[in-house]
């Protein structure tokens, strides 16, 4: 069995490498017709006689090598035309049928008349080159039918490459975006984190205990209509930096009565930014980590500045805070994009499926005395590269 199925395997891989080369494919068939009309020469000589001479039978397979031979300059010349237009290869293949017909009659009256006794068969030529004719026109129609074949499937081939490479292409682009949408999933998860729920509805409930109402009243509707944006980002990619510097000011509203005068915040926007995309909900995450981990963390409060402007065909958006900036408690400037707690690795995850390595995010001291995150984006929107995303440390 295994034997049987090595053989099958062995005639398996022969077939696909003469299919595949076209040298050999022209020799076993141009070998293969010429031994078959021999062989249909023989049957049908021996058919009348009872014995048939050896010089009939040598010249029977003496010719068909001529043939075989003749062949090789007809399939150069013919390759040689194949660029030409239609007409012309019709023209090239007919004067070249005729020249080898009559090149090959020729052959077998001359061959005829050394081998046997036979003379004065040259009045025959004409007959006998209407069976050369016949013969040769087939093997040209032949070839042209093979090579035609051959050419239907390599274009069914490329065709399948094609396929098989836009396949490829659409699976990574279906990859990228389930990526670009998983790490935006993430980030609203951080963004809704349950401490920012706690300490907002800790606040109004501190309202309401005060006879605060309309304070708290308000404060509910900034927090309903900051938690509909959040969720309704999710089919937002990009936004316009406006829209994003509005969804902003709701958060810090929201902050803001917590912290009341301890927080103090500034912009510095750029007019002709506001137009401009970027990720929804990009910066609410940046000055939540200048929050918690600056103004949070000082009793008499501090300074946040939020910048927005062009500067080299980028847009380049700043969080900047008055904190303690980075101490030997704290973790390196470098360190900051993989420190949990910060939430600077899902927003640089983010960018990267939305600009592959067309942004820049990077972490330095502030004017201010703090930390400073800054990001360059891309102002013609997103990319479709999708490579590794430089992070400026």
């Amino acid at each position: 069995m295994n034997q049987a199925q090595s053989q099958t395997g062995s005639f398996t891989q022969f077939f696909s490498r003469t299919v595949t080369d076209s040298d050999r494919l022209f020799w076993l068939l141009n070998g293969g017709g010429w031994i078959g009309l021999s062989v249909v020469t023989l049957v049908s000589l021996s058919l009348p006689y009872d014995q048939i001479e050896f010089a009939y039978i040598a010249h029977n397979l003496i010719q068909s090598v001529g043939g075989f031979v003749l062949c090789a300059p007809l399939r150069t010349a013919i390759k040689h035309s194949w660029s030409w237009s239609p007409w012309h290869r019709v023209l090239i293949a007919s004067g070249l049928t005729i020249v080898s017909a009559a090149v090959w009659t020729a052959f077998r009256l001359q061959l005829l008349m050394t081998l046997t006794d036979e003379t004065g068969l040259w009045g025959d030529f004409g007959g006998w080159f209407f069976a050369s004719l016949f013969v040769f026109l087939a093997w040209v129609l032949l070839y042209h039918l093979v090579k035609f074949a051959q050419l239907l499937q390599g274009e069914k081939e490329t065709l399948l490459v094609l396929e098989a490479g836009r396949r490829k292409e659409a699976f990574k682009l279906v990859s990228a975006e389930s990526a670009a949408r998983e790490a935006q999933l993430k980030l609203l998860r951080y963004q809704l984190n349950p401490h920012f729920l706690f300490n907002t509805l800790n606040s109004i409930a501190s309202l309401v205990s005060t006879k605060r109402s309309e304070d708290a009243q308000s404060m509910i509707a900034e927090l309903s209509t900051f938690l509909r944006f959040s969720l309704e980002s999710d089919r937002n990619i990009t936004i316009p930096l406006r829209d994003e510097i509005e969804a902003l000011d709701l958060y810090l509203r929201i902050e803001q009565v917590r912290f009341s005068d301890r927080l103090v915040v500034e912009q510095e926007i750029d007019p002709r930014a506001l137009p401009l995309q970027v990720p929804s909900l990009l910066l609410q995450p940046l000055v939540e980590n200048a929050i918690k981990h600056a103004i949070g963390r000082a009793e008499e409060g501090g300074h946040i500045l939020i910048t927005a402007k062009l500067s080299d065909e980028k847009l380049v958006l700043s969080v900047e805070d008055s904190g303690s900036g980075v101490d030997e408690k704290q973790p390196e400037l470098s360190d900051l994009f993989e420190t949990p707690g910060f939430g600077l690795r899902s927003t640089a995850e983010r960018l990267e499926n939305l600009y592959g390595d067309s942004f820049s995010f990077n972490a330095s001291k502030s004017r201010l005395g703090g930390l400073k995150l800054a990001l360059h984006l891309p102002t013609e929107g997103r990319k479709n590269d999708r490579t590794a995303a430089h992070f400026n440390r």
